[in-house]
């Protein structure tokens, strides 16, 4: 398995980068505040060391009130300089999140069908969720601080430097191990994160999976195995973040041990030189404060650590997905002049992708199933009624995936209006195009707000659809819970024929589209259709004879391909397959 080299640090920052552009005025006014809320921390020892070598020393006591008011203008310009200045980078963080949750959700949308064939849905909402929220209380909490310590780090040497150097550079030889040990359990760190972090995604995939489908686990009586499953994740997910808990941990405890090495070393060395007069008391207190402020912003960043490496492995994850190529529509068609010959199909040939391993995220690799359609011809002209039959696998749904540019055929030639189908925008497609699948997704909100589904509300007719919408009990301000569980299947479904029809497509492909309506709901539908269809065209998967014996044309499947076309009594005339398919759907209804 070829596993993904981490990018570093600046690399990852700089996916950011766009989002800060438009607060350069914020985010210059931190960057002014970053010095001045430095310089005033890292001024307070030099100032205690002042009023102790030339006030108490002397006993001046005027000198003494002037470096305690000089002391107390320091705190106090150093705790408003924090306050403003972590109002502004919390606010140009949130913006920045925000503008790349548009942006991520909006690159999702672009990506084509093959994608989301091979990518769990929990993973994907573990991007825009808990990966973006992971860099929102990063970017202020985590990013942000680590700048303001390392400043802090370099004003406090500054001032160690300008007050003594020797004893300066027996401090600083401590930060060597510091710097060593923070490397290491770096990568240490990030490689546990990034584990933790995909452990996450499984462990919402398989929630998600398992709640979507509560209702089967109970029936088919496998709640327990689930459960011993959902363990075995929560586990897996426990051991890595566990594995970056310890790291975190370790560094913090190695940190604190320096800092205290040199605290004690700084005393010991300035027992031996105030013997021979080379410092004073007040440099020694001076000092004392200054090397528990440097281990202080030390410190800190041992505990951002964590925050900062969570950072850092939430950007990685979101990178991927925005590396992923969108689908790019090369149609520069935008206006469709239906004529006679709607759809041609010349030895179409397509067959689907998937991943090698899904729960991989590293490993791209992709293989193939067995060709779904294999040297397809077929001719759909305007106004005509087809039906597509044959067995489960044949390609049926295939080929209106293949007709609504949800996928792109492999080879072979595919034409709408004679011109090849890829010269024509999705947009404009299937704008001419409505699909009503067997199965339907109702979202949380209004019926009205389900079946316009942010479309402009100048392209739908509501009074066309109003007959339809009359089968159910609902009215418009109905509010409809997520996946339909406060109706009925049956108005499910109607609520589809209405989403479809509302803006009045000139070719109607129905997929098994009343399998879950009863039949007096049908013949309504039915009528319905044959009145909206009159000079409109039809494209319909169905097993129920009386659906697709008056269609004009008829074309059987088998393996790919159409075996058989032709009437439904041209083709029960030749006793072929469509007349055995035939003979068993009537033994069976």
């Amino acid at each position: 398995m070829k596993k993904k080299k981490f990018k570093n640090n600046f690399q990852l920052f700089v996916l950011l980068a766009p989002y800060l552009k438009s607060h350069k005025l914020k985010i210059l006014a931190s960057i002014v505040l970053f010095p001045i809320a430095s310089a005033s921390f890292a001024a307070q020892p030099y100032i205690l060391q002042r009023a102790i070598d030339d006030s108490l020393k002397s006993f001046d006591i005027e000198k003494l009130y002037f470096y305690v008011a000089l002391m107390a203008a320091a705190v106090i310009l150093n705790f408003i300089v924090q306050i403003i200045q972590f109002w502004l980078v919390n606010k140009i963080g949130q913006h920045a999140i925000a503008d790349l949750r548009l942006d991520l959700f909006a690159h999702l949308q672009r990506l084509p069908m093959t994608y989301f064939d091979k990518t769990p849905v929990g993973r994907n909402i573990s991007r825009l969720t808990s990966d973006l929220e992971q860099l929102s209380d990063s970017f202020a909490g985590g990013l942000i601080l680590v700048v303001f310590d390392f400043l802090n780090i370099i004003a406090i040497l500054c001032f160690m430097f300008f007050l003594n150097w020797k004893l300066s550079f027996a401090i600083t030889i401590f930060l060597i191990p510091v710097y060593l040990l923070s490397k290491h359990y770096q990568a240490l760190f990030r490689e546990a994160n990034f584990v933790a972090r995909k452990k996450i995604s499984e462990l919402n995939s398989f929630l998600q999976q398992n709640i979507i489908g509560i209702g089967v686990v109970h029936a088919l009586n496998s709640a327990q195995k689930s459960m011993k499953k959902f363990a075995k994740s929560n586990q897996e997910y426990f051991d890595a973040n566990d594995t970056s808990i310890k790291a975190d941990s370790q560094l913090s405890a190695l940190i604190e041990l320096i800092s205290i090495i040199a605290l004690l070393a700084l005393i010991f060395i300035s027992s031996l030189i105030l013997k021979n007069d080379f410092v004073t008391i007040g440099i020694v207190l001076a000092f004392i404060q200054y090397t528990q402020s440097l281990f202080e912003p030390i410190r800190n960043l041992s505990d951002r650590f964590t925050v900062i490496q969570s950072a850092f492995t939430a950007v990685e994850r979101v990178d991927q997905l925005l590396d992923e190529k969108e689908e790019i529509d090369k149609g520069h068609l935008n206006h469709v002049e239906l004529n006679e010959k709607l759809f041609e199909a010349k030895n179409v040939n397509f067959r689907y992708s998937r991943p090698l391993d899904l729960k991989d995220e590293m490993n791209t690799s992709q293989v193939y199933t067995d060709w779904v359609l294999k040297d397809l011809d077929f001719v759909f002209e305007r106004g005509k009624k087809y039906a597509l039959v044959g067995r489960t696998g044949s390609g049926k749904s295939t080929i209106i995936k293949l007709l609504t540019r949800l996928y792109e055929l492999d080879s072979g030639s595919l034409s709408f209006c004679d011109s090849p189908i890829n010269d024509f925008t999705k947009e404009a497609l299937r704008s001419n195009i409505a699909v009503i699948h067997q199965d339907t997704y109702i979202f949380e909100g209004s019926l009205r707000e389900n079946i316009k589904l942010n479309r402009d509300e100048k392209i739908l007719d509501w009074d066309l659809v109003k007959p339809v919408l009359a089968l159910t009990n609902l009215k418009l301000d109905s509010v409809l819970s997520a996946r339909a569980t406060n109706i009925s299947s049956g108005e499910a479904q109607v609520i589809n024929f209405a989403r479809a029809l509302i803006t009045k497509p000139e070719i109607i492909v129905l997929d098994e589209a009343t399998a879950k309506i009863d039949i007096k709901t049908e013949l309504f539908l039915q009528n319905f259709l044959e009145d909206y269809l009159q000079k409109r065209t039809a494209i319909i998967i169905a097993h129920r004879l009386e659906t697709i014996k008056n269609c004009d044309e008829i074309l059987f499947l088998k393996n790919g391909k159409v075996i058989e076309k032709g009437s439904h009594q041209e083709l029960l005339s030749i006793a072929g397959e469509y007349s055995s398919y035939h003979e068993i759907l009537s033994l069976s209804s």
